[in-house]
């Protein structure tokens, strides 16, 4: 969003992405329950926010913006796009559970309102050096997961919808660029903030804000399935990293 011109992108001389029409119309295009279905076995949550409920507990107030080609189609058309739109769509291939299956997924959800996604599909250490500050944010479109390391609300505001600058201060894994200052105001209350009640009220103003920007397109929380003997003890981490000095053998 924060680019005046898209990179990978049929569009030339300004950035769809700044509409919210066009935002909305992308999330309306995906139909969240055949990801679930289809790609992930049943294996997710379908979410509305990039919280999960265990760490908020008004998660369950906000609902996704419906499934609904049609809007969608509608939204691209009131946006001066009414026969869509081409981009580059940035994905890892071995990060998550099922990633470029997910992206694979997205991008025929999008070609059926019009929109012609290129799917770039790389091993995360490419992908990585690509999309972070240090490969100056090349990314249009792109998936990506988020387990905050510190498992409270205020780190997703910080760093995936934080307002950023391009040496990587402030928002650093906002990628798209995404900028509401009312929204960094409430982050910095969330973090001093000490009273329970009052610190979840502003982060429900901060995600109502950005529910409505369309900042993001939230999925959903995927489950972690490991097999392992039952000789060993070891931690499931929330990131889905094995680390083996977790590990022991049973006795």
């Amino acid at each position: 969003q924060k680019r005046p011109e898209l990179k990978g992108s049929s569009v030339k001389g300004k950035n769809p992405f700044q509409d919210v029409k066009v935002r909305k119309a992308f999330y309306q295009a995906i139909d969240i329950e055949a990801i679930k279905t289809r790609v992930m076995r049943g294996l997710s949550a379908p979410t509305s926010l990039m919280l999960s409920p265990i760490m908020y507990s008004r998660a369950a107030e906000f609902k996704r913006w419906p499934f609904d080609p049609e809007a969608s189609k509608k939204l691209l058309a009131e946006a001066g796009y009414p026969n869509g739109f081409e981009v580059v769509m940035d994905c890892p291939n071995d990060r998550y559970v099922n990633d470029e299956a997910i992206c694979q997924a997205v991008v025929g959800m999008l070609a059926r309102v019009g929109v012609k996604i290129n799917l770039l599909a790389q091993p995360k250490a490419k992908y990585f050096a690509k999309v972070l500050a240090t490969g100056g944010y090349d990314t249009s479109f792109y998936l990506l997961g988020w387990t905050p390391g510190s498992f409270d609300s205020h780190n997703v505001l910080a760093n995936i919808v934080g307002c950023r600058d391009d040496s990587g201060k402030g928002g650093p894994f906002n990628f798209g660029g995404y900028c509401n200052p009312k929204v960094g105001e409430l982050a910095n209350q969330v973090l001093v903030e000490s009273d329970t009640k009052k610190r979840d009220e502003l982060i429900a103003q901060a995600f109502t804000i950005i529910h409505d920007d369309v900042s993001h397109i939230p999925l959903h929380q995927q489950v972690l399935v490991w097999g392992a003997s039952k000789k060993l003890d070891i931690v499931q981490r929330a990131d889905n990293q094995v680390l083996f000095y977790w590990a022991k053998m049973k006795n």
